[in-house]
């Protein structure tokens, strides 16, 4: 009866208060001089419209319930709705990761005389921590003497644009970091970012990282970055790849803007700082508990570059709204476990069509 008794309540005071605003409207423009202002007709008119409005909200609502029901036995409990959830957003990265391969090698043959190590692989594949559509980065560092990392960007650039070549490839972009390309997989499309980078010195593993021009009034720049250092410190255990997977999820379904290394970082520091209990639900819930209560304080600062406030990619007012809506949440699971479906609504649909 969770949706039956919401859906009745908030229809009783909607239609409630939409016919007493008519009632009133119709009153004061027929009301001849001397005529009192009928507030026992306007009552009448709240009653009827909080009595149509609840009702109709109560058998919306009702007809919501059974479905979520439905879909919860479906698949056995909440927490097997969540592992279904993982397995729609899961994706194959054979194809792409042998296609990121060959452009390796091709960027290593071009370019293997001015490089400082062989073209590497990163990002949420890498780290296996991806879901359905995420791309793969190939991060390709020139020694220190070769240019300014303005040259190093354009020159790479230059060379997948006018040189190379591969049948599966249909597009091109220049981007703020990178040069992505996107290719035709298995009729689907699959982006690969390739990343120009250039040591600051030949120990360290520093970079300086190409940062395009954005805007129109927005000059390029670079900042430092170390994918070692970041990589040290995104070192995910089973249970924790699998929430950061969740909530990348999460995030897409609820058109949240947050950064998949923001929530990365996020998970981190919560399974630091709490003890994240055991099973799915409980976990994705208690790390939720953690965004809702730190999101607007804690500072995530980049191991790769001090000056990098990873935080600092969304303003107060954001942070403050996917708090809100952190709490929210917690409120409606805890209300009705059924509800998770509201904030993980495509397995959904694809089980009430079979």
């Amino acid at each position: 009866m969770n949706k039956a008794v919401k859906y009745a309540t908030n229809g009783a005071v909607i239609f409630g208060l939409g016919n007493a605003a008519i009632n009133i409207f119709q009153q004061l423009s027929n009301q001849n001089v001397g005529q009192k202002f009928d507030w026992i007709n306007l009552l009448k008119s709240f009653g009827t419209g909080a009595l149509v409005g609840g009702t109709g909200g109560f058998a919306i609502g009702l007809i919501r319930d059974n479905k979520m029901s439905k879909v919860i036995a479906s698949v056995g409990n909440v927490s097997k709705y969540l592992n279904r959830t993982l397995n729609y957003y899961k994706d194959d990265n054979t194809l792409l990761l042998e296609k990121a391969e060959k452009v390796r090698k091709k960027l290593d043959s071009k370019f293997k005389k001015e490089l400082a190590n062989y073209p590497n692989l990163n990002g949420s594949i890498t780290k296996d921590t991806s879901i359905y559509g995420s791309d793969i980065d190939i991060q390709i560092p020139f020694k220190r003497d070769f240019g300014s990392i303005e040259n190093v960007y354009y020159t790479v650039s230059d060379f997948i644009f006018d040189e190379f070549q591969d049948t599966k490839l249909v597009g091109i972009r220049e981007q703020k970091h990178s040069i992505g390309l996107e290719f035709n997989i298995g009729n689907e499309i699959k982006r690969i970012d390739v990343i120009p980078l250039r040591q600051i010195d030949n120990k360290s593993g520093d970079t300086y990282l190409y940062v395009n021009n954005t805007g129109f009034f927005e000059k390029p720049t670079y900042k430092k970055t170390n994918y070692l250092k970041q990589l040290k410190k995104m070192q995910f255990s089973t249970k924790e790849k699998k929430i950061v997977r969740l909530l990348k999820v999460w995030k897409v379904e609820n058109n949240l803007k947050l950064k998949s290394i923001h929530i990365e970082f996020l998970v981190k520091k919560a399974f630091e700082k709490k003890q994240i209990p055991y099973g799915i639900e409980k976990c994705l819930l208690e790390t939720i508990n953690f965004l809702a209560e730190n999101i607007m304080f804690i500072k995530i600062i980049d191991p790769a570059n001090t000056n990098n406030i990873i935080s600092n990619s969304l303003t107060y007012k954001e942070k403050e709204s996917i708090s809100e809506f952190c709490y929210k949440m917690i409120e409606n699971i805890t209300q009705d476990e059924r509800n998770i479906i509201d904030y993980f609504p495509s397995l959904e649909s694809k089980i009430l069509i079979f």
